[in-house]
């Protein structure tokens, strides 16, 4: 019981590092892992749980996966090719309603710091046209930012779960559709419903769709192999890999943005939150633990705990990838989880910080539109509340 003491402990202090002194997750995760490791085993157990993590073939590729990522978005914003690609589809598009809807969704699935600002003046200008409410057009904008990026297989936070709990990505993500489906769906009556004008305009710049290659070639390749052709995370190594070429052949970057893009601070933080994940839960394989959290999950309603946990720590940590990690530790632990079990668990989480009044994405549009984030929430709840109870209805299947 001791040692499960330490573990909450650890994950209480976590939080408040976090949340309270706002030191950097990354290193909150870390240190947070290494102390818990320290006090539940002796030294030289420590020193192999943390060897064996950092050579275990999961974690190499979690941590190549996330590099790649970040130096693939990094890329394709200094190259400016992601202003272009989104040129091209309000050029090729040309209906306000579907770009209220494309533009987040297209760049939701690019994080770049700030995106939500990139996306806001379109559908600001479109929810005037349309009559909607500044809470109306936070909601559109912020939602369907991360409507698509739910199940979008080059998520580092849907690939952090799939790792964690040691299921196929192409199995969470076909239960993970449905849910994504009615995210997507949920906003549109917003736009359907105004009778308003629905002619905004919007200045057209020469654009091609080359700028769209390296992003379509990324997902697509990373898409199939990994899911298709079942290779897992090497298919997204691959598939990313196939994106970031294609980037410099395409955008031609000069050495000095390579290097940038390279020497963002975002791959370390990612990189610890993730080594800080695995590493949490091999130190927790050799504890009583897993044990007596399996004891405690007969005791309490277990999907209760699926639910509210992922949520609260979403929620407060406003960072999808912090709130999966300390999750499925816990859970993962010492619990047999149904691949239903994992797609609420992380559905729940991603909710949660989607709608955090410390989720930049809000915060930024709120501020762009000049009004409060809580605007929103007579719309962003109702939608939330729908997504997680199509969740649970799946694990009853």
């Amino acid at each position: 019981m001791e040692q499960l003491i330490f573990l909450i402990v650890t994950l209480v202090a976590i939080l408040i590092a976090i949340t309270v002194f706002k030191i950097n997750i990354g290193i909150s995760l870390f240190l947070g892992t290494l102390l818990f490791g320290l006090i539940s085993q002796p030294l030289p157990d420590v020193l192999n749980t943390m060897f064996l993590t950092l050579i275990n073939e999961t974690t190499v590729l979690l941590l190549i996966i996330s590099i790649e990522i970040v130096f693939f978005v990094n890329i394709y914003s200094a190259t400016k090719m992601i202003d272009e690609a989104q040129s091209y589809l309000i050029g090729k598009i040309r209906k306000p309603k579907l770009i209220a809807v494309m533009i987040p969704s297209f760049l939701g699935l690019l994080p770049i710091a700030g995106g939500a600002l990139l996306s806001a003046p379109f559908v600001d200008k479109i929810g005037n046209d349309l009559g909607l409410s500044k809470g109306e057009k936070v909601f559109i904008n912020v939602w369907y930012r991360h409507s698509l990026l739910f199940a979008y297989p080059m998520n580092d936070a849907l690939i952090l779960a799939v790792a964690l709990a040691s299921i196929k990505l192409s199995d969470l993500i076909l239960v993970l559709l449905p849910s994504m489906l009615i995210m997507f769906a949920f906003g549109y009556p917003l736009l359907i419903k105004r009778k308003g004008r629905t002619n905004a305009k919007f200045v057209e710049q020469r654009s091609s769709g080359v700028s769209l290659i390296p992003f379509m070639l990324a997902v697509i390749t990373a898409t199939v192999l990994s899911t298709v052709l079942n290779m897992g995370f090497y298919g997204i190594v691959l598939g990313t890999m196939v994106g970031i070429i294609s980037a410099l052949l395409i955008g031609r970057p000069k050495g000095t943005s390579i290097v940038r893009s390279f020497m963002d601070k975002r791959m370390l933080t990612i990189a610890l939150v993730l080594y800080s994940a695995m590493l949490l839960r091999g130190f927790i394989a050799n504890t009583s633990v897993p044990v007596l959290i399996n004891t405690l999950s007969l005791m309490l309603p277990r999907l209760i705990i699926e639910v509210l946990l992922p949520f609260f720590l979403g929620y407060m940590l406003a960072s999808i990838s912090g709130a999966i990690a300390l999750s499925f530790v816990t859970f993962a632990a010492g619990m047999t989880l149904t691949v239903y079990e994992v797609a609420l668990i992380y559905g729940s989480a991603f909710i949660g910080y989607t709608v955090s009044p410390f989720h930049l994405c809000l915060v930024f549009t709120a501020e762009y539109l000049k009004t409060n984030i809580t605007s929103a929430y007579k719309y962003m709840l109702p939608a939330a509340a729908v997504t997680i109870l199509s969740l649970i209805a799946l694990t009853f299947i």
